[in-house]
């Protein structure tokens, strides 16, 4: 059972553990739980995995109502995780983070059920900080996130899809392709600076084919700027949250993130690339 969901930042990295499980052993059966409103409503039936709901929704950062709202949700969300529990049976219940995980994960922990927990983040969410005195083990991405979770803590870096790895290098000429990428739902302060520094770009007369993942909120405005310099990239899908394969990448940290998880990630990954660097002189 994988649980936890809301962003693609929690349900890309379970699907690649659902799909490294399915190619161990074809029989494996895996259910996710998710909420109706979040990402994983409609990234999971594509991805070809049943997922089951409960209700569910965020603390941090919304108002004061919607904390209420929230807080109401909670008994009805354990519920719900129990009877998922006592009617799938599940082995081991694998939370990723997000509005469905705490939930679920508190309900299987007190039903002594095995529980692993993963966090992609160098601070981890709420939900987790919650739940890691409850879980057997933690998966995390970085070393600085270990420390919240002591000896249940392996640091094994972020689960990545398979067809990532397939992926080929490129000669890179001109024109050249600039991925503009603020996470699954879009990062307006990304998309501000990048809008701003159109005209100087377009003056320095580089040749760029922008690919820009605005997310559903600005996906307009971002469109228009495009189209006023004669171009107008489509779509609003989102490619992937981290590159593999060759392409030269910059981490930003975005302001005013929701308890800095994008700041603090981006900062322990430089950290990491400085290490590296280290080690390779």
């Amino acid at each position: 059972m994988m649980a936890g969901g809301g962003t693609g930042g929690h349900i890309f990295p379970a699907l690649a553990v659902a799909e490294e499980l399915r190619r161990r052993n074809a029989k494996n059966e895996i259910v996710f739980v998710g909420t109706e409103q979040g990402l994983e409503a409609r990234l999971i039936p594509a991805a070809g995995y049943p997922l089951r709901t409960l209700p569910a929704a965020g603390f941090k950062g919304v108002s004061a109502s919607a904390r209420l709202r929230s807080l109401s949700l909670l008994p009805g969300g354990l519920l719900r995780g129990r009877r998922l529990l006592r009617e799938l049976q599940p082995e081991v219940v694998f939370g990723v983070g997000g509005y469905a995980s705490g939930p679920t994960m508190l309900a299987a922990a007190l039903s002594g059920r095995p529980t692993v927990l993963f966090e992609p983040n160098a601070e981890p969410g709420l939900a987790n900080r919650w739940l890691a005195p409850l879980v057997r083990a933690a998966a995390v991405t970085h070393e600085q996130a270990a420390t919240h979770f002591g000896r249940k803590a392996v640091v094994t870096g972020s689960p990545v899809r398979a067809e990532f790895f397939q992926a080929k290098p490129r000669d890179h000429k001109p024109p050249f392709t600039l991925l503009v990428f603020g996470g699954s739902r879009g990062a307006a302060a990304i998309n501000r600076g990048v809008v701003e520094v159109l005209d100087a770009l377009e003056k320095c007369g580089l040749a760029l084919r922008f690919v820009h993942q605005t997310g559903e909120r600005d996906h307009t405005s971002v469109r228009m700027a495009y189209a006023r310099r004669g171009g107008a990239p489509g779509g609003t899908a989102t490619i992937g949250w981290r590159t593999i394969g060759g392409g030269n990448h910059r981490a930003v940290a975005a302001p005013r993130t929701i308890g800095g998880n994008r700041g603090s990630g981006a900062q322990a990954g430089a950290a990491r690339r400085r290490r590296a660097h280290r080690r390779l002189d």
